[in-house]
């Protein structure tokens, strides 16, 4: 959804337009990846597309090029003409000599704009215009003029393909091969081929960015999906409704679990894989960033054998990497667990994982547990009232770690309540409620010290003058190292919430989260926040970070 704000707003620096010289209006919306509001005016171009380029968020640093038709569609209705007009000199613009300077990073998509403009008002080349602004060079110029006619296939992680593009072989074993070591080799967690109506585009995530590299010739899709389905085993049959399936594989030397969901699209079968390296996967809690005083405050929790443990975390926050290293804990701990999974991401060693392919077969698996009474339960996830009711039962007598979707640890137990589970049950039988984050770190190679908010920016945020004082600013600047952006991996923030006696009062009192959380601050709990605020200042990650997650 795109959110409008009163026009009468300007641009939230006093600029104006450096191509007019007039006031710019603000085009506030809210973005289709992280959902913080930025002024799209003021936004800088991507370079994904020279032709057909979106605005980049300001706080995750993702365009919307991969965003949903129905978000394109409202985005450019309510669009400023100037916005529209900005987007159709590029995509009318015939000059390629801009597009191959934004694609080798020699100007970036505004430039190009405000060159683009001088080229109409003067009649100079598009060439002549860059040198004389400063923008570029002749040996610039030179070598983009060079590849004019070559092709040169680049993709935005500034990796070169080889001057025979892999699928110029037109082999689809190679192909898939070759897509999916490169993605190992950069540290991507998923892979996404997304059919399209003219190529195949192929994307990564790393470190929760979207990377897009070169895409596959549509020629070459039926050879390419037909084997993607062999390789994990279902036929076009099979891919005809959604899809789960998983594989083991050696990319570049190393073993990897990989897990393939695909969905039919009117251009064809759409694959998002996983990547699970099988030797580094498997983290015990020091390495996942737990600290140690919220370990022993977890682990003490774990020792008992009955009690609900909740492992709560947004989507993508590491909430199933946590709760799998509790499993490894308590297997190698000698005790009987059984998980319920959809689906199993990961083989644990002496742990029973069961897969289960709907809800209705989640709850008669968890009404048999009642006579089978493992030492300890794990639920990847209490869907409804009646899953979250069963487990609730099972947790008196046994074990129970539940992975809930929330923002926070109090919001966990809130979202069960608000499921109609008896306050007094839930109180009865809970144990401990972590909850989790992700924050993108700086770039070792490349940070720096940054400039400080101002006062109303942190004041806006919740940061009094009094604690100001005490943070430090890091950023990075941006290098071959971190992909240019930023940032190098992402590091987990915990907040660990134990049922003491307070707590139980507290939730059978009819409080809500930010009440809760107070009660848990008062015994000893220390907040996301908190933690989020002593990265910033040790260097590990940045104040953006801190706002994009809202803590």
């Amino acid at each position: 959804m795109i959110r409008l704000k009163p026009k009468d707003l300007w641009h939230r620096n006093g600029s104006v337009n450096p191509r007019r010289g007039a006031p710019v209006e603000p085009y506030e919306v809210n973005c289709w990846n992280c959902l913080g509001d930025f002024d799209a005016m003021g936004a800088v171009w991507c370079s994904d597309d020279p032709k057909n380029p979106t605005k980049l968020c300001p706080f995750c640093f993702r365009c919307f090029c991969a965003a949903s038709d129905t978000y394109k569609q409202e985005f450019w209705s309510h669009a400023p003409a100037r916005l529209k007009e900005e987007l159709d000199t590029l995509a009318r613009s015939r000059d390629r000599l801009g597009d191959i300077l934004i694609r080798m990073k020699k100007i970036t998509t505004s430039q190009l704009l405000d060159a683009l403009e001088e080229q109409k008002a003067s009649g100079h080349r598009l060439g002549e215009v860059l040198v004389e602004s400063g923008m570029i060079t002749r040996e610039d110029v030179a070598a983009a003029l060079k590849t004019q006619g070559t092709n040169p296939l680049m993709d935005t992680l500034g990796i070169a393909y080889a001057a025979t593009p892999v699928w110029e072989q037109g082999e689809p074993d190679t192909i898939l091969q070759y897509v999916l070591t490169l993605a190992a080799r950069k540290g991507a967690s998923d892979v996404r081929i997304e059919p399209k109506e003219d190529a195949v585009n192929v994307r990564y995530r790393i470190d929760d960015f979207f990377f897009r590299v070169d895409p596959i010739p549509k020629s070459f899709q039926d050879a390419v999906t037909r084997k993607l389905l062999d390789f994990f085993g279902a036929s076009p049959e099979d891919a005809r409704r959604a899809l789960t399936r998983r594989a083991t594989t050696i990319l570049d030397g190393v073993d990897y679990e990989l897990i393939a969901q695909t969905l039919p699209t009117p251009h064809g079968i759409s694959a998002t894989i996983k990547l699970v390296n099988r030797a580094t996967f498997l983290k015990d809690l020091p390495s996942l960033g737990m600290e140690l005083e919220d370990r022993v405050r977890l682990l003490g929790q774990l020792q008992a054998f009955s009690g609900l443990v909740i492992v709560s975390s947004p989507l993508f926050n590491g909430a199933h990497t946590t709760t799998y290293s509790l499993m490894s804990f308590l297997v190698r701990g000698g005790r009987d667990v059984l998980s319920l999974e959809s689906p199993r991401q990961f083989p644990i060693e002496g742990a029973r994982q069961v897969e289960v392919a709907s809800v209705e077969q989640m709850q008669e698996t968890l009404r048999d547990m009642v006579a089978v009474r493992p030492e300890a339960l794990v639920l990847f996830s209490m869907p409804d009232a009646a899953t979250a009711g069963i487990a609730i039962q099972l947790a008196t007598s046994v074990l129970v770690i539940a992975v809930v979707t929330a923002q926070r640890a109090s919001q966990a137990l809130v979202n069960l309540l608000q499921l109609g589970l008896p306050r007094s049950r839930l109180a009865g039988s809970l144990a401990a409620v972590t909850s989790q984050r992700l924050a993108r770190q700086i770039c070792r190679v490349c940070r720096e010290p940054a400039e400080p908010p101002g006062a109303q920016t942190l004041a806006l945020h919740g940061i009094g003058p009094e604690q100001a004082q005490a943070l430090r600013f890091f950023r990075g600047r941006g290098c071959p190292s971190c992909n240019k952006v930023g940032y190098r991996g992402r590091r987990a923030m915990f907040e660990v919430m134990t049922a003491s006696p307070e707590l139980k009062d507290a939730i059978e009192g009819d409080l809500d989260a930010a009440e809760l959380e107070g009660v848990a601050m008062g015994t000893g709990m220390r907040t996301l926040r908190e933690t989020c605020l002593s990265l910033v200042t040790d260097g590990t990650t940045t104040f953006d970070e801190f706002v994009r997650l809202k803590l």
